[in-house]
């Protein structure tokens, strides 16, 4: 796995740039491309004909953008298109056969919006691997540490194989980290699941290191807590592919969503669960 293009998500706000940021310092390969891509859906043409305004002008706002990823040492282009921001931006990452997705979130407020309100549905309908950002910038060395947070949901498996395959893609090391739980039945279900990754990341020849559970709080808590003391370069998630659920229920664990916005600013790697189930997921590990 190897990167050739990156699309970009590009409002034209400062969580946009910062996600061309993290385009620009993880696209440094022979013929990798950055691609923006802005959607004009229903409300944004109506600004513009408020404004007496044509698309050339959101043209021209792109190329500036792209010039500057150009004068980056990149090669650069942009997509405007008409279209709805809820499946247009996923339709074109299929079509450009996106190695990967980026874009910057504006936060959520009481389970609200997220570059509007269409991320989440963007995250479950991408094929491409997605990347969320706030407002840190990436580091000069790039995505080095990736958490994988393993608990006893058999959908925690199927990250283990595409985050192993990005972090060979970026040199990184994925830090596995089982949830602390007390009892005694569940604790099975981690440690098989635990296992079960650990077997994968050997089969893809990742490096990876597999942490102490960590007794405090709920999970999502607990990834943070160790994420932020690791000095965690991603977090990883797996999204369920359905896109006819209310938003609250699109993440696998209701508790992704505080993962994503954390107080922190660590990027969230966003595996789609379906999408990973054909690519090897569960059924693709070698039997004990």
């Amino acid at each position: 796995m190897e990167i050739k293009k990156i699309l970009v998500c590009h409002d034209f706000t400062h969580e946009a740039d910062c996600a061309v940021n993290h385009a620009i310092g993880v696209g440094k390969a022979p013929n990798a491309e950055i691609v923006l891509v802005h959607i004009l859906d229903k409300k944004s043409l109506e600004q513009l004909r408020k404004e007496k305004k044509d698309a050339s002008e959101i043209e021209d706002k792109l190329q500036k953008v792209c010039d500057g990823i150009t004068a980056a040492g990149l090669r650069a282009s942009f997509i405007a298109r008409e279209g709805d921001i809820f499946s247009t931006i996923a339709e074109i990452g299929e079509e450009i056969e996106a190695s990967l997705i980026i874009f910057g979130t504006h936060g959520v407020k009481g389970m609200q919006h997220v570059l509007g309100a269409f991320a989440l549905k963007l995250v479950v309908s991408a094929k491409s691997p997605v990347v969320i950002v706030q407002r840190r910038n990436i580091r000069p060395h790039g995505y080095k540490k990736i958490v994988l947070p393993v608990d006893e949901d058999d959908y925690c498996k199927q990250m283990a194989r595409p985050v192993a395959q990005i972090a060979r893609m970026f040199g990184a090391e994925v830090l596995v980290l089982p949830k602390h739980v007390s009892d005694d039945h569940f604790r099975t279900y981690v440690r098989n699941s635990s296992n079960y990754v650990r077997k994968v990341l050997e089969e893809e020849n990742a490096t990876f290191s597999i942490a102490e559970p960590i007794n405090n709080g709920s999970f999502h808590k607990q990834v943070l807590e160790y994420a932020s003391a690791q000095d965690a370069d991603l977090i990883s998630i797996i999204t369920q592919e359905k896109m006819d659920r209310d938003v609250k229920e699109l993440f696998v664990g209701s508790e992704d969503v505080r993962i994503i916005n954390n107080a922190a600013e660590i990027p969230t790697l966003c595996i789609n669960a379906f999408n990973a189930l054909l690519a090897g997921g569960v059924m693709g590990v070698s039997s004990s």
